[in-house]
């Protein structure tokens, strides 16, 4: 009895706390300079669950373990030899934010209410987001305030726009809007389209060619997942609204293209350029990583204070960087540990398409962090985080219901 009159509230604190950092994510505001809002609440709600008696797996605990040993000693080992740069500690908790949100999502979403109201949090902040990108545009071409012409988040610097991870962000909800999101909320199919006209011209108008790539893959998926429903009225059809889309954009872009603002964040999405500054970042930064931890055999790296970049350009630069090859092998270990747990309730038939929606966004974000570091900034691992584990205990929960009662309801059918 006394156990469960300490841990509730801890949960409801913990569950509230983890809202409001989701509903401040498109804020980028500091305090004192070192964390954010979103931060401020998320050690709030871990706080809170550290006062509760919680239990842990066993094989979660190796992962996190080994994986902390082998990035402290990897800073011990940088003692030695180089420099520390202490503004590196922050990387711990970065990095820790990969392991805890999940945690602190799996207890907190115990019943069907909390996953619905946390999607409605998750889309409306993507709808803030994707509308922003236009009223970002709109003020500073009409001079109410000044900064570059890829957008940043509200109440940043937009003289150092923050493009690339807001496009990350963007195309990965984009994916899990039409997956997941759309099906929940149950959005018809004009808001459906509307959603989709207004995020690829907000991707656009980011100037970042990420954003696009992934929603070029995505359509690869749908229509390879799709192809055998395919008929030859609906093959007409695609072939009919191809040509239309294929005229259209001879004839729009030349207009809107006039203003010289998008025009260049036109050109920047949609143009390759194998010898662009930041392919070749990434590739020299790669390059870099490996050098700098040759010494140890590549086995453990430099640790967080101890490498020479701040940050990589790249998710494997840095992790290599900060941890070596073992660190990246414990990373991957602890994504595959969360596949397998997908996986194991999927057996369960209406889980099938849930576990498939998981591996999709999940192998979509890994994609992203090869060519990008963001899973170490919060205004992205947080959202990323929080879909994969609301998806995950949609399948919990499912399962769970379908061996208590045969009234279970499913959110995907």
């Amino acid at each position: 009895m006394s156990n469960s009159i300490s841990i509730v509230p801890n949960f409801r604190v913990a569950y509230l706390t983890i809202c409001l950092s989701l509903i401040t994510l498109p804020l980028n505001i500091s305090l004192l300079g070192i964390v954010r809002l979103p931060d401020v609440f998320i050690i709030i709600s871990v706080i809170a669950l550290a006062s509760s008696k919680l239990k842990f797996k066993t094989e979660s605990v190796i992962i996190f373990s080994a994986f902390y040993i082998v990035l402290f000693f990897s800073d011990l080992l940088s003692l030695w030899h180089d420099d520390i740069r202490y503004t590196g500690i922050v990387f711990y908790y970065k990095y820790s934010l990969i392991f805890i949100i999940p945690y602190i999502l799996s207890h907190i979403i115990i019943n069907r209410k909390r996953l619905l109201f946390l999607v409605k949090i998750l889309y409306l902040v993507y709808l803030v987001l994707v509308i922003w990108v236009y009223i970002y545009y709109v003020l500073r071409v009409n001079g109410l305030i000044q900064g570059n012409p890829r957008v940043s988040y509200p109440l940043s610097d937009y003289d150092m726009p923050d493009a690339h991870v807001y496009s990350s962000y963007l195309s990965f909800t984009f994916v899990a809007y039409f997956e997941y999101f759309r099906k929940v909320l149950n959005h018809g199919k004009i808001h459906s389209s509307l959603v989709l006209v207004f995020t690829v011209a907000a991707l656009i108008l980011t100037g970042s060619k990420t954003g696009l790539l992934i929603l070029m893959i995505y359509s690869f998926v749908v229509v390879t997942r799709f192809r055998k429903y395919l008929n030859t009225t609906s093959i007409k059809f695609i072939i009919v609204i191809s040509l239309v889309v294929s005229i259209m954009s001879f004839i729009v872009p030349q207009k809107i293209l006039e203003n010289k603002n998008i025009e260049t964040l036109y050109m920047r999405s949609v143009t390759v350029n194998l010898n662009d500054s930041s392919i070749a970042n990434r590739y020299n930064y790669l390059i870099s990583a490996v050098e700098e931890i040759g010494a140890n055999f590549l086995l453990i790296g430099n640790g967080p204070t101890g490498a020479k970049q701040k940050w990589y350009d790249g998710g494997i630069s840095i992790i290599l960087a900060h941890s070596g090859l073992l660190g990246l092998f414990f990373l991957l270990s602890y994504i595959y540990m969360l596949f397998i747990n997908s996986k194991k309730y999927s057996y369960y038939r209406p889980n099938y398409r849930l576990h498939r929606v998981f591996t999709l966004l999940l192998f979509t974000y890994i994609f992203l962090s090869v060519i990008t570091e963001h899973y170490l900034i919060t205004r992205n691992i947080l959202p990323v985080a929080t879909v994969l584990s609301v998806i995950y205990a949609n399948i919990k929960l499912n399962y769970i219901e379908s061996s208590t009662s045969a009234k279970h309801l499913d959110i995907l059918k």
